[in-house]
């Protein structure tokens, strides 16, 4: 009985012990958190201010605060949907880990404003994040992380799918809607498939109205369509439409360079 209660004490103690370190470990970290929040909120005066010198700290202090703040504010959401990745290779997946590392360069140099970006059905363990993280220091990105499909991640929300497939056109964004990108790669492009994972959801699917607003020189007006696109050049034309530009502002300054693009004629300063 004494040796019984000895050990109990003992981890009485160990417990005790454990939770005073978890608390010191807590302190210090709301601390540090305090602190950036402190120096974040001295530079956005100092910009707001006016004042030219901004070191390279100020400056990536206020990125994080805006990458942080588009978490919870930014509009409307985009998100990339993974849902796709059993149907791709190593070698899409790898080029797919790539494209979204470039659609984060965008969303971090995207002004005036950022919008909230999310990763859906998003598994820790995937070959997508795996690679992400070992490539492109995933584990950096500020952005929401979902296990679940855009439906059920945003059950409140308007979910409308992008897809080259689609009938509908995407005239408009909608600041309150949720943007769905299907990611896979142009070679594992399934056709229809955003089109038949919006039907089974109940969400409506709507395309880029590429052909409405530009022609090409090197492909038909039937093929540009339907082009199907890298999920970073579809999600960098949806954020310059948030920034003000036209459509064929965002089309034109997005699209390949080898589709020799031209604007449609009495589409260039129009948005619809």
């Amino acid at each position: 009985f004494s040796r019984a209660a000895s050990i109990d004490m003992h981890q009485a103690e160990d417990s005790d012990s454990l939770k005073s370190t978890d608390w010191r470990v807590d302190k210090r970290r709301k601390e540090k958190e305090r602190r950036r929040e402190r120096h974040r909120a001295a530079v956005r005066l100092k910009v707001e201010s006016g004042l030219d010198h901004v070191t390279k700290r100020d400056a990536k202090a206020l990125l994080d605060a805006r990458l942080e703040l588009a978490l919870s504010q930014g509009q409307p959401t985009i998100c990339l949907d993974l849902t796709y990745e059993s149907k791709m290779s190593d070698k899409e997946v790898d080029k797919l880990a790539k494209q979204l590392n470039r659609l984060y360069g965008i969303h971090r140099s995207s002004q005036p404003n950022m919008v909230q970006l999310c990763l859906t059905n998003y598994q820790l363990e995937s070959r997508l994040a795996t690679v992400a993280r070992q490539k492109y220091s995933m584990q950096a990105y500020r952005i929401a992380l979902f296990p679940q499909s855009p439906v059920d991640s945003f059950p409140n929300k308007e979910i409308i799918y992008l897809s080259p497939d689609a009938e509908q056109c995407l005239y408009e964004l909608s600041p309150s809607a949720v943007y769905v990108i299907g990611g896979f790669v142009d070679e594992a492009r399934q056709p229809g498939a955003s089109v038949i994972e919006a039907a089974q959801f109940g969400c409506k699917a709507v395309r880029l109205p590429i052909d409405s607003h530009v022609t090409s020189s090197t492909i038909t007006s039937a093929s540009l369509r339907k082009l199907p696109l890298p999920v970073n050049i579809v999600f960098g034309v949806l954020v310059d439409l948030v920034n003000g530009s036209t459509w064929t502002e965002a089309l034109m300054g997005r699209l390949p360079p080898r589709l020799k693009l031209q604007p449609k004629q009495g589409n260039y300063l129009a948005n619809s």
